[in-house]
Parts: structure tokens; sequence; C-alpha cells
């Protein structure tokens, strides 16, 4: 009977485990007045999470959840997009596209190389890394860019011949915090 009971304890603390997976984080009160939140990682990467990422390939599909049983439920055709990866389980990634859509991906569609989405509805490239210089271009709503550095309020970015500096904040594809070198 205690053998089961263990059995049984251990097989709830392990379907508990997977409920936090699921969600991808859980609070931690650290005091009545404030509450933390901590990201779950089971088994992952080993890498910073959350951290950003773009899709290696032009047909990839979003899952409601960590395995190829689940349903798709979009399918991006757009190398390099970028994604927010929120939390791991194995080779599962569960991310965060621009439009706020969230599911689970394997990591081998992912790619560490970065790229940002223009957010706004235009955004101007600068010569350099200070609003006062020159306009060079103008990127429109959902332009892709290749992110090559972003050490301030300003990042590098690329595309064809076109390189410069746009405000960090019209850019979806760096963590806030984030220094890129």
């Amino acid at each position: 009977m205690k053998k089961h009971f263990q059995s049984s304890l251990r097989f709830l603390s392990l379907a508990l485990a997977a409920c936090f997976v699921v969600t991808g984080h859980f609070a931690l009160a650290e005091s009545p007045s404030t509450t933390q939140e901590a990201k779950l990682t089971v088994r992952g990467s080993g890498l910073p999470v959350p951290r950003y990422v773009t899709l290696k390939f032009d047909e990839v599909n979003l899952r409601a959840g960590p395995g190829r049983e689940y349903p798709v439920l979009w399918s991006y055709s757009k190398t390099g997009l970028p994604l927010l990866v929120e939390a791991e389980f194995g080779v599962w990634r569960k991310v965060v596209d621009h439009e706020g859509t969230t599911g689970w991906m394997r990591g081998s569609v992912l790619s560490l190389r970065r790229m940002a989405l223009v957010t706004d509805g235009s955004a101007k490239i600068y010569t350099s890394a200070n609003a006062e210089s020159n306009v060079i271009a103008i990127a429109q709503k959902n332009a892709l860019l290749e992110l090559q550095a972003c050490p301030s309020a300003m990042c590098k970015v690329a595309k064809g011949s076109v390189r410069g500096w746009m405000k960090r904040d019209a850019l979806w594809g760096i963590l806030a915090t984030e220094v890129l070198d």
C-alpha cells in the first residue's frame, strides 16, 4: 500500500510539473505586496529564456502543444521572422510572434540569427546612432531587417544595400534591456 501511495504521489507531482510546463511560467510570491514571474525550462537548450530567435525555413508550423500529436494552430511562410521564446520543453520551444500568437515549435526550425520587424507605420533609418543625423531610408510597417547591433536606444540594421540606425522602440525582435553588440 505504501509503495502504491508513493507511486501515486510521484505521478501527481509529475502531472503538476506538466501543468507548469504547458503554461510556461508560474508566480513566486516574494512578499505579500510583490509577485515575480519565473520562467520554466524543462530539459531545454540551456540558452536564456526569454530570448528572440528567427524561423529557418519558409514553411513552419505552430502547434498547440510541445509535440507532433498536437494540432497545428498556424503555418508561417517567412524565413527570418523573429519570434520570442517564452519556455522550453525538451526540443520544443513555446514562442510568441509579433501579433501575440502563442504556440510550440521544434527548436530545429529556429535560428539564433537576429532579425527585427518594424512595428510602427514607418520608421526612419539614420546614418549614425543619432536621431539628428541624416535619414537614409524609411522602413514601412512589417519590414524585416537584419539586426546587427543594439547597444542603446538606437539599433544598427541592414536590408540589402541599406545599412543604418533605427530607434529601438520602432523594432520588434529585441528585449527592452538587451544589449546586442
